[in-house]
């Protein structure tokens, strides 16, 4: 099982995934309370429906109400075997270095698990508990919790202090001459690899770091509204619908909630498809690369199996697969990700349950403990 040591990383992860950056939370908080206000009326409205008839039943359907699931989401590892690895429990999995090698996190050292000879390569130590970690061609970079920023080759060696940023670190990348992240407000900065003082790069004061060579512009609502290539300076427009809310873009496709509806687009604007209403966001975010988003799955019998705890959807395809599976009699639990690493994780031998004390429940989870199911979405075939 995991130790206390390795839990960190999670935990600190899963605070970045709960916050937004303090520039884009006040335009996200408004649209929810509009979106709020916008239910409450249809309730409203729903309820004085519903009075004025008289003698007979009526069924009202509010933009509260969702749809059942279908009865079958086939499991990602029947419908893209060639992506599913399994690892050891005992290690946090993060991202996916080639077909076969996973980065984990285990006793404060970055390690390489090798899937097809069940192998372990240690990369080094780590003396600053990760917040923000990220992998490039030819160093792997990460964020301390004291804002100090450090490097460590890719192929393993002595982890090294670059310098330190201004701010807590949302977003982060590593090239072969820089580190490049944004913090809580716009802007992108940048620090040599060999140290010295950060720098906001030119032209990106309005911007927050994507993946590189990507960053976004996003309006006062919280939704992207341009992409930029911070290593030509081209950029292009996002055609985001009226009315659209949590408007996320890779670079060629983009998906968000239009009338409390998960739709998908082009970022042209061609192309749209308006999803199942059995798809919700799963968290703020809930891209996880260019063509892949991660989705949950809205079943209200709970006593149900067979129910993913999630879904990934190829937005270039449409097609769908299941990660995780629901405990029947349990409504909750969660697929493991690591900060913004497109790569899933689960333990298929676990199972989830509700701890409720001091007035406060929580789902918690038994057995398992013994091995990862892995999804690489990187791995899936076009």
């Amino acid at each position: 099982m995991r130790s206390e040591d390795d839990l960190v990383l999670t935990m600190r992860a899963a605070a970045r995934q709960a916050a937004l950056p303090a520039d884009l939370a006040s335009g996200v908080a408004g649209r929810r309370r509009a979106r709020r206000t916008r239910k409450r009326l249809g309730v409203a409205v729903a309820a004085a429906a519903v009075v004025a008839v008289a003698g007979g039943t009526t069924a009202v359907t509010t933009a509260q109400e969702r749809e059942v699931a279908p009865a079958v989401i086939s499991p990602a590892t029947e419908v893209w075997p060639e992506a599913v690895l399994k690892v050891p429990a005992d290690r946090l999995p993060m991202t996916a270095l080639s077909a076969r090698e996973v980065l984990t996190f285990r006793n404060k050292r970055f390690e390489v698990y090798d899937a097809a000879t069940g192998g372990t390569r240690v990369l080094g130590q780590v003396p600053a508990d990760p917040v923000r970690v990220a992998v490039g061609a030819r160093h792997l970079a990460w964020a301390g919790p004291d804002h100090t920023l450090w490097v460590m080759p890719r192929e393993g060696g002595e982890a090294r202090r670059v310098g330190r940023a201004a701010s807590d670190v949302y977003e982060l990348a590593v090239t072969d001459g820089f580190l490049a992240w944004s913090g809580e407000r716009s802007g992108v900065h940048r620090l040599p690899l060999a140290g010295g003082t950060p720098e906001l790069m030119p032209g990106a004061e309005n911007l927050r770091l994507a993946s590189w060579p990507w960053a976004h512009e996003w309006d006062a609502a919280g939704n992207v509204t341009r992409i930029v290539n911070l290593e030509t300076g081209g950029s292009t427009g996002v055609a985001v619908p009226p009315g659209a809310e949590r408007w996320q873009c890779g670079t060629e496709w983009c998906t968000g909630l239009l009338d409390d509806r998960l739709i998908v687009q082009r970022v042209d604007g061609s192309g749209r498809r308006t999803l199942p209403p059995m798809l919700m966001g799963y968290g703020v975010w809930w891209l996880l690369d260019d063509r892949h988003a991660l989705f949950r799955v809205y079943e209200p019998d709970v006593h149900k199996a067979g129910v993913p705890l999630a879904a990934v959807y190829d937005l270039a395809t449409g097609e769908l697969a299941g990660v995780g599976e629901r405990t029947p009699g349990v409504e909750g639990g969660d697929v493991g990700r690591i900060q913004d690493f497109s790569l899933l994780f689960w333990d298929a031998g676990a199972r989830f349950y509700q701890h409720c004390a001091d007035r406060a429940c929580e789902i918690r989870t038994r057995g398992g403990g013994e091995e990862y199911t892995v999804l690489d979405p990187g791995a899936i075939r076009e």
